[in-house]
């Protein structure tokens, strides 16, 4: 049985050509492997700003392992 968060739904965007250029940037400058990774990189730190789960249980893990 596949669990939950391993199920995957592809998602269409549209960007402006300045995102566009920066994920071009951060790429090129081998910040990231490729765009999805980028842009997933961010969502990321999108969901631990609004504290959505599990995004912020898991930096508050992080947080409390480091400082422990």
């Amino acid at each position: 049985m596949v669990s939950d968060r391993l199920v995957k739904r592809r998602l269409s965007l549209t960007l402006t050509r300045i995102y566009v250029e920066a994920l071009d940037r951060l790429v090129d400058e081998g910040f990231y492997l490729e765009y999805q990774v980028a842009i997933r990189a961010a969502l990321r730190l999108l969901f631990q700003v609004h504290k959505i789960e599990p995004f912020y249980s898991e930096l508050v893990e992080e947080i409390v392992e480091d400082s422990g």
